[in-house]
């Protein structure tokens, strides 16, 4: 089972391979960037999209729910 630091040493064909492993999650916009979160085996990824470009800018893998926190504001959950 791979880790978010094992993640972060891949490159960028393989941390885009694995992120297609993992599940979708949820979406946020910054001023930058598009930045979706995925669930990968036992962390986070967090790809972010140049809003430009639309091609991947960056990857981010943690393991800490903390740097979920941006996406909670837009949750919606149905009762």
């Amino acid at each position: 089972m791979m880790n978010s630091d094992h993640f972060n040493a891949l490159g960028y064909l393989e941390k885009t391979e694995v992120v297609l492993t993992g599940t979708f999650l949820a979406d946020r916009i910054t001023e930058d960037h598009y930045v979706r979160l995925y669930n990968v085996d036992q962390f986070y990824v967090e790809v972010f999209f140049n809003r430009t470009s639309r091609l991947i800018a960056d990857f981010r893998a943690f393991e800490h729910t903390m740097f979920v926190l941006p996406y909670l504001d837009d949750l919606k959950v149905a009762v």
